[in-house]
């Protein structure tokens, strides 16, 4: 896979037309050449550990303040508005998400409340997880949080956990 444009080239401060050539995901190749491209690529930042509700803004307004400092993707967990809110706020989390231009990537969370000592308004089980990682829009397990659970092989975690391997 290929992509074509005027390459901005932060480290070298320059701009120059080009091809960005891709393999599974990864850049593989930058080539310069001479064409006239209408386009410009721009590198920009993954955020690769978030909980957007931790910036006490929905996505959509989060997006306009990272976009403006080059993140342009997350790789967020919603387990605290799970805590909150269930399976409805994750699923407000990814509605809000849809017309902002940055790219928000969702896991389910795995840990809600985050441990059997904790209490929260909610309780996200192993079907509700399972729920959630069916959808096209929730891309992974967030992360696991009850270590204790992983490490005393808790059920309820370890059903949540083998949801990955099924």
């Amino acid at each position: 896979m290929t992509t074509s444009g005027n390459i901005i080239d932060i480290f070298n401060r320059r701009i120059f037309p080009g091809t960005v050539h891709f393999s599974k995901g990864i850049i593989t190749e930058i080539t310069e050449d001479n064409a006239v491209y209408d386009q410009y690529l721009l590198p920009g930042f993954t955020d690769a550990h978030i909980h957007i509700e931790s910036s006490m803004h929905v996505p959509y307004e989060f997006a306009k303040v990272a976009l403006l400092h080059g993140t342009v993707a997350t790789v967020g967990d919603p387990h605290e508005i799970a805590n909150d809110c269930g399976l409805k706020g994750v699923e407000y989390m990814i509605e809000n998400a849809k017309d902002a231009k940055l790219k928000f990537n969702f896991g389910a969370p795995s840990c809600v409340p985050a441990t059997t000592f904790e209490t929260a308004g909610a309780v996200l089980n192993a079907e509700d997880v399972a729920q959630l990682l069916a959808r096209p829009d929730i891309r992974y397990l967030s992360e696991m949080m009850n270590y204790p659970g992983v490490l005393f092989g808790d059920i309820e975690v370890m059903k949540k956990l083998s949801r990955l391997t099924d």
